[in-house]
């Protein structure tokens, strides 16, 4: 008892960061499905021997070192083991190839039997029938839907009822930077202003340094891990309660177009390295774990790759800050984009022993068991783990926890608009982020695709 309380207090940090609402916790209506209703029992006993074959298609490739993967990985083989009966295809794919995937998959109606749902994707999905709500089935397992923490479904809840059973907890903005790197620079604390970072920045390219490592390739770094979060210190999270609920707020607005100038003025002063949209997220830390550059900015996933990719001593020389406040901003400077942003779920057509599996599997790898399981490889799971041996915790993850307890969440761009919208606005981060386009010309095309 005494090592839960002291976990309880070690992870604190973890669910102080999601001070959304609570998921929902009602019934779904009578019309919404029979299915989940259907294996509500046999999931939560778990009696079913039936031999089945389910494909899985998911982000988890075997050699990704990020925490995610490790813990999905780990918890799979332990499931498999104890359910021979239940065969899993799985098709690993990485990030960037998912996305493309699962959506060409959903134009198709081709989807399989288990799959990833990013909260952008959640709306299009109910409204083509793919995936159905998962409250009947959580419902029907108290210990499993009470571990998960708060916030931790509210980038997949429609209309009061939850379409995906999240893995995660995101802090999807983290400026990882090497100290020593800015101590020789003489920047002896981080900035705590955007003329502080300017400057910091000019002092590091004066060292012959990359300020900042990025790999936008994928078309969402640039949005999800830094302008999510910039965009919050000129706006203010009122600002995108308004966007969200389109209660008059306009992506021309003076503060969102000042956002995008401020990210358009770090590639201007050569922030960042020239080859930013040809490389990806992985390849963005190569130059930071080569000590050719000071920084990358990802989310708390990273932390996992920095501990087991990165060599020793650019690992002890990590620490971990958040964009500086910004003059005249709306935002807090401890305000971060955070959500879960991917969930699990299963296609709407699957039925009987194998709806019955899926769930079981999917259970598997989000409960409290498998939190345990995550935590203890550095990944930060939706769920209150049991027992974690802390010793297996890397010192970043503990840096990391102590800033989190700090934190104050708003939501995450990619997570909470259309996906529609998203494209146009990443599309076009890749254009300003080489100056092919203006601040205001790339805000009056997310404001056009928004008025749609």
């Amino acid at each position: 008892m005494k090592r839960n309380i002291k976990l309880l207090a070690l992870l604190v940090a973890v669910s102080m960061i999601f001070s959304l609402a609570a998921c929902s916790s009602s019934n779904v209506s009578e019309d919404s499905t029979s299915s989940s209703t259907a294996v509500q029992s046999t999931v939560a006993s778990g009696s079913s021997q039936e031999p089945v074959t389910l494909s899985f298609i998911h982000m988890f490739p075997n050699e990704d070192t990020e925490g995610n993967s490790i813990a999905f990985h780990k918890a799979m083989e332990k499931f498999k083991a104890d359910n021979a009966n239940i065969k899993i295809n799985e098709e690993p794919l990485s990030h960037d190839n998912y996305e493309t995937k699962v959506r060409t998959l959903a134009a198709g109606n081709e989807l399989p039997d288990i799959f990833i749902v990013k909260g952008s994707m959640t709306s299009m999905f109910i409204d083509n029938k793919l995936i159905n709500p998962v409250d009947d089935v959580l419902n029907a397992d108290a210990d499993w839907k009470n571990s998960f923490l708060q916030g931790a479904f509210d980038d997949f809840t429609v209309g009061g009822k939850n379409y995906g059973i999240p893995f995660q907890m995101l802090n999807t903005h983290l400026i990882y930077y090497n100290k020593k790197l800015l101590n020789d620079a003489g920047i002896s604390t981080f900035p705590a202003n955007w003329k502080d970072f300017l400057d910091a920045i000019n002092k590091l390219k004066a060292k012959g340094i990359t300020p900042i490592s990025l790999g936008n390739k994928g078309n969402w770094v640039a949005e999800s891990c830094i302008l999510s979060t910039l965009g919050d210190r000129f706006t203010g999270p009122e600002w995108f309660t308004s966007i969200k609920e389109k209660k008059g707020a306009k992506f021309t607005d003076p503060e969102f177009i000042s956002a995008l100038a401020a990210l358009q003025e770090l590639a201007k002063v050569g922030a960042f390295n020239s080859d930013l949209n040809s490389i990806d997220n992985m390849q963005q830390k190569t130059p930071y774990y080569n000590g050719k550059a000071a920084m990358f900015m990802e989310g708390n996933w990273a932390i996992s790759n920095v501990i087991n990719d990165a060599p020793k001593d650019i690992q002890e020389n990590t620490e971990l800050a958040l964009l500086p406040a910004v003059d005249g901003g709306k935002g807090d400077p401890m305000e971060n984009s955070a959500g879960g942003a991917w969930a699990y779920n299963v296609n709407s057509e699957l039925e009987g022993a194998k709806l019955t599996a899926a769930f079981k599997i999917l259970k598997a790898v989000t409960d409290a068991d498998y939190a345990k399981i995550a935590v203890e490889s550095n990944a930060f799971p939706a769920s209150n783990p049991k027992d974690v041996d802390k010793s297996k915790l890397a010192p970043l993850s503990s840096k990391y926890l102590e800033l989190a307890s700090k934190i104050k969440a708003v939501p995450i761009y990619d997570a909470q608009l259309s996906a529609d919208l998203i494209q146009v606005m990443n599309t076009g981060l890749q254009q300003l982020l080489i100056n092919n386009i203006s601040p205001e010309e790339l805000a009056k095309k997310i404001q056009a695709e928004y008025e749609k």
